[in-house]
């Protein structure tokens, strides 16, 4: 079977290289510059994103987007990954953009594809432990109007959103699948209070709490936790994709280092033990890599379970390719003077974005 990208997937994946080669360079400085702003990211980049088309990649072309699919997705999100890139592609584009396509809500999808609004999905509660029918949210009916009361946790790239798409409940228990409703709901409305704090890859993200937060009852975009689940296997897929990028970015410059750094005499890759762990380090790239493709050309009705699969996989081989890194580098590979270190906060993050890998594999499980 012939895995190769077509000319129109390579192309594409090409313009994502470009834009990382440009705007980063493979150098740290560009990133720390992007991660110490208040968004955690540069809007100049975010911009150049939104013109190349990037940020569109999720949505349907029915609906103004490019309709890629999702080898197209995993192979820009592989680049993105290998670039070390600070942009919140994943939080900020594919997540409320696969979900806003998928309700069929194309209002918010404009601005978002355009770079202009900065959307994010608030759905999880401190109390779900990744369960994602969770949601102890209410909205009740108020006249024409909705009242949403509740706090979400670890709202990623909600630190700085213009719009948040908040999961409440309408009917039903807390832990209910059905009776769980999407609303489009102003960060700045009366009654979002808004704590931002960050992440450990230096990523902003926030708690936030809705007190009698009131919206008219058009801003509901779907009801139903079936929303939601496309929108969680596509991000799967594109965390898995971007935490191969990363590895794939980790073994290559830990390979470069124990080719030239000395110690005893000689380099030290000569030594029989780096050597070997160097080779269960690439193993473990080309595994992840196998899991991508996997996922990304199984059939629609089994994507789901593949994507968690291989975001199962993929995140605990990133981090051990991430460990390993860093114990050949030694204690500068934990500091923010290497990529190393980086990397590692990063897969941290991505390992854990919709549920570590024990949740997905309950996912996995679940869908046999």
């Amino acid at each position: 079977m012939n895995f190769d990208l077509t000319e129109d997937q390579a192309l594409l994946k090409a313009a994502v290289e470009r834009f990382v080669s440009d705007s980063y360079g493979g150098d740290l400085e560009a990133r720390r510059a992007a991660r110490i702003t208040p968004a955690g990211f540069s809007t100049a980049n975010w911009a150049r994103l939104a013109e190349s088309g990037i940020l569109a990649l999720p949505v349907s072309a029915a609906n103004g987007g490019l309709g890629g699919g999702r080898v197209e997705l995993a192979a820009c999100m592989e680049a993105l990954g290998r670039g070390l890139v600070a942009e919140p592609v994943l939080d900020a584009a594919i997540i409320p953009g696969k979900l806003l396509d998928g309700a069929g809500a194309t209002a918010p999808l404009d601005p978002l594809m355009a770079g202009t609004t900065l959307v994010a999905l608030a759905h999880a509660e401190r109390e779900a432990r990744y369960n994602l029918a969770h949601v102890g949210t209410t909205a009740r009916a108020k006249g024409d109007k909705v009242v949403i009361d509740g706090i979400k946790s670890a709202v990623l790239a909600g630190g700085t959103a213009d719009v948040l798409i908040v999961s409440a409940r309408l009917s039903g228990g807390t832990r209910d699948r059905d009776g769980i409703g999407f609303f489009q709901v102003p960060a700045n409305a009366p009654g979002v209070d808004r704590r931002s704090y960050r992440l450990a890859d230096g990523s902003v993200a926030a708690e936030i709490a809705l007190r009698g937060v009131e919206v008219a009852a058009s801003a509901q975009l779907a009801e139903g936790l079936d929303t939601l689940t496309p929108a969680v296997a596509t991000a799967r897929l594109a965390a898995a994709a971007e935490m191969l990028g990363l590895m794939t970015l980790l073994f290559d410059n830990t390979l470069s280092f124990v080719k030239t750094r000395t110690q005893f005499g000689q380099s030290l890759g000569s030594f029989q033990v780096i050597q070997h762990r160097m080779t269960d380090a690439y193993v473990l790239v080309e595994q992840a890599r196998s899991q991508v493709v996997r996922a990304a050309l199984t059939p629609a009705e089994d994507f789901a379970r593949a994507a968690a699969g291989a975001k199962a996989f993929v995140a605990e081989a990133a981090l051990t390719v991430a460990h390993t890194a860093v114990q050949m580098h030694g204690g500068m590979g934990i500091t923010d003077e290497l990529v190393i270190g980086h990397a590692l906060k990063r897969i941290r993050v991505l390992a854990l974005t919709f549920g570590d890998a024990t949740a997905a594999l309950d996912d996995y499980r679940r869908a046999a």
